[in-house]
């Protein structure tokens, strides 16, 4: 039997995706459920809250949120290798729980 896929929305512009046509695993859509959610194009730096440079924007593979290079602390030179993620997520799961 064929499982309908639970859509993701856009908060700000209300576009929506199935997760496995975002290529988001199981996790990743858990996690999105728990915050008002951006498209790549709504998307806006989670520090400063400018969408800026998309080359510079990047986002967190464990929550999906975005960041520029030169708003973290330290800021990086340039993208990172393989998986990245944000404080919020390397710090564990207690600041979702807050949100």
């Amino acid at each position: 039997e064929e499982r309908s896929e639970e859509m993701i929305s856009c908060c700000l512009c209300g576009a929506s995706g199935h997760p496995s046509c975002l290529q988001f695993n199981s996790a990743l859509t858990e996690r999105v459920k728990l915050y008002d959610w951006e498209c790549i194009e709504c998307k806006k730096c989670e520090i400063c809250r400018n969408p800026g440079d998309d080359a510079t924007l990047l986002f967190c593979d464990d929550c999906d949120k975005g960041f520029h290079m030169s708003c973290l602390d330290p800021p990086l030179d340039g993208e990172p290798d393989g998986h990245w993620s944000c404080l919020h997520c390397v710090e564990g799961s207690t600041y979702w729980e807050k949100i």
